[in-house]
């Protein structure tokens, strides 16, 4: 039986089939130079012949190896095998003949495509005609060929050529047979080590390109040696690039030992792209041909760095409440009182116009301590949006008509159509287009054109409110949302801050352009409520 189910054994067999016939071949050629130039005492010209109807039939193997099983076809070139030699052997002189030993190859390809028995089987057979053919031979049961020149072959002599072929044949066989047993066991072997570690590689692979962190590998250059999908996304990489270059970090991480000494993995922070990068570094000394290998662990902290934000703002935001609380209740109230009093005595009391101008100034400053005071309520109130449905357009008709009111230098451009619908807090919503609009004339310094746009498209609602003032720079816009932070003279810096409180309450989005000098346009996205 066949010794392992190879599924290469197809190739192989064409392949032995192959050199059979280029063995046939040579041993043709080497006969017709013999012919041509040297005198041999048995005929040459019928082994050629033989070698050459050995070729033609081996030829034949090709379209039988598509039609026969390859333990077929193995056993029938094995027959085939001996059974040519074995004629070569009679034409050429049978127990003298130098062909004799062209038995070995059948013992060969048995030792590698079968087992150590059938090896040994094929081994004997190989003897077993060696061995009638020289006793047919021997006795004169059958003659010699025609024009063979055999002297008288001694009983010894017969005994001693039949015992060294069969030590010869037993030997190889079991030499053979045990050689290439063994290398199909080592190879058993090495392709099970092969496979596991196939298996590992896959399954690292697996597990690297699912992490939710990004894992690089870099040598001591900063060459990149493998790298994993999260890596590529966050990093923005190529191939080519060096890792300490584009961390920024060559100069640091070059100049710490704890990084080289690999003990402790070196921790750093870093903003690249839009991302905020954790990364943690580990050198792992003597890996493969790497004197030193860097392990980068990257995460991403942006998810994380803005929850922070967000607790941030809502920590200001209740410190701000408590103060506004006390505020309010601090000065409000005194601060009514003052104004109130102040306007009764102006109505009550005969003064002349400068007594007027300060009591008139008393009671605008103290509107706009008072207005100050609202806005800190305002932004301090944290009460869940009450939804309900409305008319966004009649919202912002309502609001400028109130601001212009107060400013005839100002021509707010209404570019949207009535009857546009929105699910919001009517009053939020308000403040908004109020703080929106607001912002717009001042940065306009109250002369000016403010184009306002509603679009509708499949789910959403966009609010756009565009002005042509003053502008703001990359700097300029990453401070907008801060509180207290205002670009004019006049205002409290909570306006932009109170907007993005409106929108993130509401779950809507928000996008700002600015050029310095070209102007500034803020888009609000109302998106349907979602379902809680």
């Amino acid at each position: 039986m066949i010794a392992i189910e190879d599924p290469e054994l197809g190739k192989k067999l064409v392949f032995l089939n192959s050199i059979r016939i280029a063995i046939f071949l040579t041993l043709a050629l080497a006969s017709a130079i013999i012919l041509l130039f040297l005198n041999v005492h048995f005929p040459i010209i019928p082994v050629i012949i033989a070698m050459v109807a050995a070729i033609a039939v081996s030829i034949l193997f090709f379209p039988l190896s598509r039609r026969l099983s390859m333990r077929l076809l193995l056993y029938v070139q094995l027959t085939f095998d001996i059974l040519t030699i074995t004629l070569l052997v009679y034409l050429s002189g049978g127990i003298i003949s130098p062909f004799y030993f062209l038995y070995i190859l059948p013992i060969i390809v048995a030792s590698i495509f079968l087992t150590r028995r059938d090896t040994v089987i094929v081994a004997t057979c190989s003897f077993i005609s060696f061995g009638i053919l020289s006793d047919l031979l021997y006795l004169g049961i059958i003659p010699y060929y025609p024009n063979i020149e055999v002297g008288e072959v001694s009983l010894g002599t017969f005994i001693y050529n039949m015992l060294m072929s069969f030590i010869a044949f037993s030997a190889f066989s079991i030499m053979s047979s045990y050689y290439f047993e063994r290398m199909r066991k080592t190879g058993d072997q090495l392709k099970n080590i092969q496979d596991n570690l196939q298996d590992m590689i896959s399954l690292n692979n697996s597990v690297m390109e699912k992490m939710e962190n990004g894992f690089v590998t870099a040598d001591a250059q900063g060459r990149i040696v493998s790298s994993n999908a999260k890596a590529a996304h966050l990093l923005r990489l190529k191939k080519s690039d060096n890792v300490f270059e584009l961390l920024q970090i060559k100069t640091a991480l070059l100049g710490s030992s704890v990084a080289w000494q690999g003990s402790t993995p070196v921790y750093f922070e870093k903003k690249l792209h839009e991302f905020d990068l954790g990364v943690s570094v580990t050198s792992i000394k003597k890996v493969s041909t790497f004197e030193n290998l860097f392990v980068f662990l990257i995460t991403d902290l942006s998810a994380i760095k803005k929850i922070e934000k967000k607790l941030q703002e809502k920590e200001h935001l209740a410190l701000i409440g408590g103060m506004a609380a006390g505020i309010a209740h601090e000065i409000r109230n005194p601060l009514a009182s003052i104004s109130g009093s102040v306007q009764f005595l102006r109505k009550e009391l005969p003064l002349d116009n400068d007594c007027r101008g300060l009591m008139d100034i008393i009671v605008s400053e103290s509107a706009r301590l008072s207005s100050f005071i609202e806005g800190f309520l305002d932004y301090s109130k944290q009460a869940a949006p009450e939804i309900i449905r409305f008319d966004l357009a009649s919202v912002l008709d309502d609001v400028v008509e109130i601001l212009s009111i107060n400013l005839p230098k100002i021509r707010f451009l209404k570019k949207y159509n009535p009857d546009t619908w929105v699910a919001a807090d009517l009053k939020k919503i308000k403040q908004l287009a109020w703080n929106l609009l607001s912002n717009a004339v001042k940065a306009l310094q109250e002369d000016g054109e403010i184009e306002i746009n509603l679009v509708s498209e499949k789910d959403a609602v966009l609010l756009s409110v565009k002005d042509f003032g003053i502008g703001m720079d990359r700097d300029e816009l990453k401070q907008i949302f801060a509180p207290f932070y205002s670009k004019f003279s006049f205002g409290i810096g909570l306006g932009m801050t109170i907007v993005k409180q409106i929108v993130d309450e509401h779950g809507f989005k928000m996008e700002i352009k600015s050029e310095k000098k070209l102007g500034t346009e803020v888009i609000v996205c109302f998106t349907p409520p979602q379902a809680s």
